[in-house]
């Protein structure tokens, strides 16, 4: 009691002092400065960054700046004239951090001021820091050979060049040499700046003043003192004026038994005639390389402007580099003994990790007079990124091949593919029809080695009847859909004519609203009856209408742009139906009907009445099974559940619309869609991808017992990083709560604004600090042991409705909760369609959220298009055996019950090592995939066949019933790029 009586002592004398009247703030010069810490993050050494300070007067009486300096000598403030801010003025200081060495650095900015709010000395002091990197670039290339050129002429290649690092880094040229007068680049002595993650191509010159052969090399650096990559340059004068393209052939890697033609052209630029005396190969020991075939020269003479054409060939015998060899072409003034030009020859045999697909690109039946356009994919499957050097498509014979634009120098990281369209048009032949085929070749550069890969490219043109056809619907109405929810319904052209249509692809027009989307449908042929259906995705962002338009191509003098109109309308409302699409995927016809489940909810404060149901489309294969009689009335805050069953009637795509009528303008729309197959064999490629995206959700429990481990979570946040910095992927990552109503209050206060019901929110709400982390975010770790430590006010524990809440709209795609009056307290920006998901709940309870968890699995899946493998949700919560565990107030069934369904982690709350259990849910978020879900469900599992790059693997994988995936051992993973196929009969 003596302290209480001392604390009310106390309370008293302040009381009475704050009866005396002192100066406010706002009546003296009042200086505050914007952002308090200066944190200019990782920078190359050697280089200068910028950031500005901002000074703002927020009292009523001027203030002076008299100056301002920064310690250490690595800081440095741009000088000024001293100035004086009036009441209300702001202004600022620009600062420079150029470090010398690798380390971190930590500074101090003073500025010298006679503002009443910094002290008798005058100085305003703010943190300043910073950390200096050595920095690399990666040079691609050991050599550059420009064979022979012209006297005075000048000839250019291409150096490439990357930056492996996370910080921009210069790049530094230096030519050495006996003849290093005759290189040069554009790029010397300019400072030249790469990006983190960026490639560039530098040019290199070869401009000879003598004859003969000249030889240097250019020192490539990133930085003072950093040691040097050097590329040796060659190349040969010639006194003759001969343009040869290329000066040399470099074939890559060849795999076995295939064979790679490349062009050599020579022409006569100068004033007077050369002779032709023949072509010959030196140095060819292996006899990998021959001659294909040379032009014809009238009289063995070269013209002034005439061209020699000389084609090369490559067949490699062996695995491994071929010893390099050389064609050199007779060519000389007459009368001379001059030597003529060689252009050296290189290549190498063996498999690539580089892989063109389809193989081979079949285009089937085009009709004659139109066109139709296919995607080659280029695989990386390499350890490291690969450079597309060069694409080239040759065509052989019986219409025409077409590459739009043959990407140059373009990136393809390891484990990603690039896409290049072709387009085959047939010539005008005879109504049998003609064979068309072609030949692509792609060079790769990975690493310091080039591949070559070679794609057949066949396609047959065909005369057809002019196309009688019907759209199925006129127009796609999606009707009502829910902002946020997704629908999918089907654009149809059905052949109604005696003959065979040829329809060239469907796809959505440009200039159609964002909110729809399909994936684009290739060339068919149609059989008198038969129909091609295109998908299209409807997904409203807002309120409002919505509208688009599908197209396709028919064989149809007058009447082939087959154009779709679509519309759709975005609402927010108290009823809804989820999920709002059904994907039945493939069903056997010998299977019997597969079954789904729709919810109807009104959360209304009054009844709805809904007045029917109406299938549109393909009703016959779809049945509905429910309680209702219509009209139907719904409760106030109830729900109605509808059984869907799907029991394909044929081969081949059925789609259908439900309608729900309630008597107000456009019904709400689900959509159903499904595909009956007849075969019994299945096989499900996969590639294993490299997952460059990645979105991170924490749902933290903010109940009372939490205290220590979100403490724990916040201080091993290292460790949940380690995979996703040694695999360089861009992540974000943010925090919500289990807490979905504010706390009543009590014995604990919880921080960010929400008073611990942040109901999906990120925390803090009050963004006092960063509330999505990314790998650009300042001092990551302690921002996210700030956002971790969600306080210990509540009692309510439902994770699995927060985490529901968090990515679904309004939310996630707001920046501001419009339902609230806190600013700028939405989750826009944190979920990308391109990224994968991972949601961690951590608590010591069970959930206690409305739906059943088969309704969370459905939604998560519903966020990244069915795809299980882009889905993974992971727990640290009490284990099922409670005695393991005192910590734990109940087991977390449901949590480990979802975390089980999509392949997550599990860990028990009362972990010995949260540095380990972190460890492991970051392999698992950020490493490749080690599960592949099934399209189907095997009759046998016994005899599912795992191939990994085309190799049977029989041990190191385990398949899972329940999940329909097959599951490798952490090491068996298949590694970055590697394809991978289970192959199996399938079951019922």
């Amino acid at each position: 009691m003596r302290w209480m009586c001392l604390a009310l002592c106390l309370l008293t004398v302040v009381g009475a002092g704050c009866e005396q009247s002192s100066p406010s703030p706002r009546d003296m010069a009042y200086l505050t400065a914007s952002p308090q810490v200066l944190e200019f993050g990782a920078s190359a050494v050697g280089v200068s960054r910028t950031m500005k300070v901002r000074l703002a007067n927020h009292g009523r009486a001027g203030l002076g700046i008299h100056g301002a300096s920064a310690i250490p000598s690595t800081l440095e403030v741009t000088p000024f004239e001293p100035f004086v801010l009036e009441a209300g003025d702001e202004r600022e200081l620009e600062v420079r951090f150029a470090p010398d060495a690798e380390g971190e650095v930590r500074g101090v900015l003073e500025v010298r001021t006679d503002a009443n709010n910094v002290g008798r000395e005058g100085v305003m002091r703010l943190g300043v820091g910073g950390q200096g990197v050595r920095t690399r670039v990666e040079v691609r290339t050991s050599a550059l050979d420009f064979g022979g050129e012209e006297l005075g002429r000048a000839r250019m290649l291409e150096l490439p060049v990357f930056n492996p690092t996370q910080v921009e880094s210069p790049v530094h040229l230096e030519f050495q040499g006996t003849d290093a007068d005759l290189f040069s680049s554009g790029e010397v002595g300019a400072l030249r700046m790469l990006k983190p993650g960026e490639e560039r191509v530098l040019p290199v010159y070869f401009t000879p003043a003598r004859p003969g052969v000249a030889q240097a090399s250019v020192r490539v650096t990133a930085c003072p003192g950093c040691e040097p990559t050097v590329v040796s340059l060659s190349g040969t004068g010639l006194p003759t004026r001969l343009e040869v393209t290329p000066s040399r052939v470099e074939f890559g890697r060849v795999a076995l038994g295939d064979s790679v033609e490349e062009r050599i052209l020579v022409r006569n630029v100068g004033p007077l005639p050369l002779t032709y005396g023949g072509v010959k190969l030196l140095d060819n020991e292996s006899g990998a390389f021959h001659v294909v075939s040379v032009s014809l020269l009238v009289g063995r003479v070269l013209d002034p402007g005439a061209a020699l054409e000389v084609r090369v060939g490559f067949s490699p015998a062996a695995h491994g580099a071929v010893r390099e060899a050389r064609v050199e072409l007779d060519l000389r003034r007459p009368g001379t003994s001059s030597p003529g030009p060689q252009m050296a020859l290189s290549g190498e045999g063996g498999a690539s990790c580089v892989v063109l697909q389809p193989q081979p690109l079949d285009f089937g039946v085009v009709a004659e007079g139109m066109s139709a356009t296919r995607d080659v994919l280029i695989l990386n499957r390499c350890r490291a990124d690969a450079l597309l050097t060069e694409l080239k498509l040759t065509t052989k014979k019986g219409g025409h091949f077409i590459l739009a634009q043959a990407p140059s120098s373009t990136p393809i990281p390891a484990g990603q593919s690039l896409s290049v369209p072709l387009t085959f048009r047939p010539r005008a032949s005879s109504e049998a029809g003609e064979e068309g085929e072609a030949e692509l070749v792609a060079k790769v550069l990975i690493g310091r080695g080039t591949s070559t890969e070679v794609l057949k490219v066949v396609g047959t043109g065909k005369v057809f009847s002019p196309c009688q056809y019907k759209l199925e619907p006129a127009t796609v109405d999606f009707g009502n859909v829910p902002v946020g929810s997704e629908v999918t319904l089907a654009a149809a052209v059905r052949n109604t004519g005696a003959t065979e249509c040829y329809l060239a692809g469907m796809q959505l027009i440009d200039g159609s609203d964002a909110s729809f989307s399909a994936e684009k449908k290739g060339n068919s042929v149609l059989q008198p009856g038969q129909r091609a259906l295109l998908l299209v995705r409807f997904k409203p962002g807002s309120e409002g209408e919505f509208t688009g338009l599908a197209e396709g191509w028919v064989n149809h003098p007058s009447n082939g742009h087959v154009l779709i109109p679509l519309r759709g309308l975005g609402v927010n409302g108290c009823f809804s139906v989820q999920p709002t699409s059904l994907d039945f995927g493939l069903t056997r016809l010998t299977c019997g009907p597969r079954e789904r489940e729709l919810i109807v909810y009104n959360r209304c404060p009054g009844p709805t009445t809904l007045r029917g149901l109406m299938t549109e489309g393909d009703a016959g294969d779809f049945k509905l099974e429910h309680a209702l009689f219509f009209p139907a009335t719904l409760p106030a805050n109830s729900q109605a559940r509808i059984k869907v069953s799907y029991e394909p009637r044929s081969d081949g795509e059925d789609a259908a619309a439900l309608r729900f009528d309630l008597g107000m303008g456009s019904p709400y729309t689900v959509g159903l869609v499904g595909r009956g197959e007849l075969k019994t064999d299945q096989t499900d490629e996969f590639v294993q991808q490299v997952q460059a995206k990645v979105d991170v959700l924490f749902v933290m429990d903010n109940s009372g017992s939490m205290m220590d481990e979100q403490q724990n979570v916040g201080e091993n946040f290292a460790a949940f990083l380690t995979h996703a910095a040694s695999t360089g992927v861009d992540y974000h990552i943010a925090v919500t709560t289990t807490g979905t109503e504010r706390s009543s209050g009590g014995w604990a206060v919880c921080p960010g604004g929400a008073e611990g019901g942040e109901n999906g929110r990120f925390f803090p709400v009050d963004n006092s600090s960063p509330r999505i982390i990314t790998p650009t975010t300042s001092a990551a770790a302690t921002v996210f042991a700030h956002n971790i430590n969600v306080g210990v006010c509540h009692w309510n524990e439902r994770g699995l409705d927060a985490m529901h809440r968090a990515l679904s709209a309004p939310l996630v795609f707001e920046q501001d909760d419009p339902r609230t009056p806190q600013p700028m307290d939405g989750n826009a920006g944190f979920l990308r369609e391109d990224a994968r998901l991972a949601v961690i709940v951590v608590t010591d309870e069970e959930d206690f959220s409305e739906q059943p968890v088969s309704f969370y699995e459905t939604f998560l899946l519903g966020l990244k298009g069915g795809d299980a493998s882009r889905v993974i949700f992971s727990t640290i919560a009490g284990p099922k055996d409670l005695s393991s565990c005192p910590k734990a107030s109940t087991s977390g069934t449901r949590y480990i019950q979802l975390a089980e369904a999509t392949g997550g982690v599990v860990e028990s709350i009362c972990t010995a090592n949260w540095a380990a259990s972190l460890e492991k849910m970051s392999r698992r978020a950020f490493g490749p995939n080690r599960s592949f879900q099934l399209s189907e469900k095997p009759a046998d599992a016994s005899r599912i066949v795992v191939r990994v790059d085309g190799v049977e693997v029989k041990t190191g994988w385990v398949y899972d019933h329940t999940s329909k995936t097959v599951t490798f051992a952490e090491d068996s993973v298949p590694r970055p790029g590697a394809s991978v196929s289970v192959a199996y009969l399938v079951g019922c």
